[in-house]
């Protein structure tokens, strides 16, 4: 985190006041700048809501292709009103050498412009934002869902912080979440213990090679990771739909291990650890 707000960034916690008294605001002792998305104040010299808009915008354009862009009552719906996002956000000066070192490629960079050349010709004089992580409560007590992950700054640990500040807020005991196989974003849900697939295949998703994990914060992570039993081809769809009938049949468990992909000949492949299904049924 020092690290980070070195380079500029500050953090803020999007939600509404209703659900503040159940927050934890301060995570790790690093204290989020509060946000309440009802608010339509500006005493601090910027608009909330095109901060939020921003933020939107700039989730779809860093998802890319997957076809999963957030529409904007899914934002109040699913995140400000039950949840709360953490939110990573660049002073405008410092956005655009952050974007010309990002990783990002180029087709993703030219819309990113597009969007702050919009900014600078507006009234906005607030911070962009760059990053961020939501998750929304499950029926189960303690589970929350995890299902936005995203940050424009690279190789900086962006969102492996911003992953831990949120899931210290949320006071998350499991986590479950709908990634795919190719998503690096699998190098940061790895940081946080190895991922037990729940279910291997998800064609319903409209995100091809998506599966759903769970993270269990309640069980002692391992000081290390045990050999993969096999490497997984992100694109072998016919492998992963046998992993599913194999654990419909609770033959096998099966668990994603960090660091998320490996590359092996130029292409990177997914370690799997294969174990028995657990005679107690777990």
């Amino acid at each position: 985190m020092q690290k980070l707000q070195a380079h500029g960034l500050e953090f803020y916690l999007a939600s509404n006041d209703t659900l503040r008294p159940f927050l934890n605001e301060a995570p790790y002792g690093h204290k989020l700048t509060w946000l309440d998305f009802t608010d339509t104040s500006e005493d601090k010299g910027w608009d909330t809501g095109e901060f939020l808009n921003l933020f939107n915008v700039i989730n779809g354009i860093a998802f890319g292709d997957r076809g999963i862009p957030m529409p904007q009552w899914v934002m109040v719906d699913l995140i400000l009103m039950p949840s709360a996002a953490v939110i990573a956000a660049l002073p405008q000066a410092q956005f655009t050498e952050t974007l010309e070192t990002s990783a990002f490629d180029d087709d993703a960079k030219r819309h990113l412009r597009e969007v702050f050349d919009r900014v600078k010709q507006s009234d906005y004089q607030g911070p962009i934002p760059i990053g961020g992580y939501c998750a929304a409560p499950s029926a189960a007590p303690g589970t929350w869902v995890g299902w936005s992950l995203w940050s424009v700054m690279t190789n900086v640990g962006l969102g492996r912080a911003l992953k831990a500040l949120a899931l210290s807020v949320y006071q998350a005991q499991k986590l479950d979440g709908v990634t795919q196989y190719d998503n690096t974003a699998l190098r940061v849900h790895t940081r946080f213990g190895r991922l037990r697939i729940m279910v291997a295949t998800v064609p319903f998703h409209t995100a091809p090679g998506s599966f759903v994990y769970e993270n269990d914060f309640t069980v002692p992570v391992a000081e290390s990771d045990p050999e993969p039993t096999f490497l997984l081809d992100p694109f072998d769809y016919e492998r992963q739909r046998a992993m599913q009938k194999a654990i419909e049949a609770r033959k096998c468990t099966y668990y994603v291990l960090a660091p998320g992909h490996l590359v092996s000949h130029g292409t990177s492949f997914v370690p799997i650890l294969e174990l028995p299904y657990p005679s107690g049924g777990n």
